[in-house]
């Protein structure tokens, strides 16, 4: 399939999970690069479209049925029917995407091949694991970093080159919102301040247990007294935050009530000195916007995501039953357990004693006063 194809409306079907779609953008950018002309539809979780707002690869969005099972894909092949599309770009590798795009009456397919060859027209085949001996759980291929992943997926259609740093925008009026809702949550803005973001859509295996992130807390409350210190809860997890605060001598500010929508949390990180998060969604906002961050890794394969880590201070131990990529751990869960809060605060300590006198450190989101 070559650019000068006949191609006028093409379906993008976003990935499943946030961190993912983030890591997306910029596999988004080569399709709009090499069908500039045609119209560009994503297909995406509603919850996650807020990510996307402001981006230039796609004319509009389609958002995903919420229904699971055969009900779920009937409404998605009729929304694919109804659209009328020539091609459809794959990003989740599940047979049901496939289906989707087949049952949806459209007549080019493009995506990983496992499990679903005789769907696609065009795709590659990933490489499979590398299991060590005996072992019961982990990665179902071989890890890669994901935005090289999708990338061997546009240079087999010899798509435009693009950086491999997610592509994220930030309005003035998000900007606002952002500083607004920090204000609300009685941050200061005229000072520095780092966000705690304790939870994982993922799952239980990926959470730290609440009492760390309290004497984490407490041991950056000592050092930085000037510094102030925000949790920043997701849907649901609200309960966690309050259980953190509550745990902790040291003074903490909730942003809730609602907790940040998509475009608030990407202000919110833009301006940040610090982020100590989980290997979640958010940490890939962090990216995007330069903005240091400790990510607490336990039972998923580093390799997914080992790309653009210059502003990524990534803790993790190695352990015989890891990584295993299981959403509940059956075991002790040691490897988020062990990672200690002291480990955590001397990686911070020296993320904030280097930016001491920067934009960040001083509450103007990294700008010029």
């Amino acid at each position: 399939m070559k650019k000068g194809e006949e191609v006028h409306k093409i379906y993008v079907r976003a990935p499943n999970w946030l961190g993912d779609v983030i890591m997306a953008t910029p596999a988004f950018a080569r399709i709009r690069a090499h069908w500039i002309q045609a119209e560009i539809v994503c297909g995406i979780k509603k919850g996650h479209r807020g990510i996307m707002s402001g981006s230039k690869s796609f004319d509009s969005y389609l958002d995903l049925p919420s229904a699971k099972g055969w009900r779920g894909l009937l409404a998605e092949a009729k929304l694919l029917r109804q659209g009328k599309f020539d091609l459809a770009f794959l990003f989740p590798n599940s047979p049901r995407t496939a289906l989707a795009a087949l049952m949806g009456g459209v007549p080019q397919r493009i995506g990983y091949l496992q499990g679903r060859r005789l769907l696609m027209t065009h795709g590659l085949m990933a490489k499979p694991p590398k299991r060590r001996d005996k072992k019961r759980w982990g990665p179902r291929r071989e890890p890669f970093p994901m935005i090289d992943y999708w990338f061997g997926l546009c240079d087999l259609l010899e798509m435009p080159r693009v950086g491999t740093k997610p592509i994220l925008r930030l309005s003035a009026q998000e900007e606002s919102q952002g500083a607004r809702r920090l204000e609300e949550a009685g941050v200061d803005l005229a000072r520095a301040f780092v966000v705690l973001s304790p939870g994982a859509a993922f799952g239980p295996s990926k959470l730290w247990p609440s009492l760390h992130w309290a004497r984490l807390a407490e041991q950056l409350a000592d050092e930085f007294p000037n510094l102030q210190l925000v949790l920043t809860p997701g849907p649901g997890e609200e309960g966690m935050a309050e259980e953190v605060r509550s745990l902790t001598s040291a003074r903490i500010f909730i942003v809730r009530d609602p907790v940040l929508s998509l475009q608030e949390l990407k202000a919110v990180l833009a301006r940040t000195a610090l982020m100590v998060t989980t290997d979640s969604g958010p940490r890939h906002v962090a990216v995007a916007f330069d903005t240091p961050h400790v990510v607490l890794m336990g039972p998923t394969h580093p390799g997914y995501t080992n790309r653009n880590l210059e502003k990524a201070t990534i803790l993790r131990h190695e352990l015989d039953c890891g990584p295993c990529h299981l959403k509940v751990c059956p075991l002790g869960h040691e490897c988020m357990v062990d990672l200690k809060p002291g480990e955590v605060f001397e990686a911070a300590r020296e993320i904030l004693d280097e930016g001491k006198g920067r934009g960040r450190e001083n509450g103007n989101g990294g700008k010029d006063p």
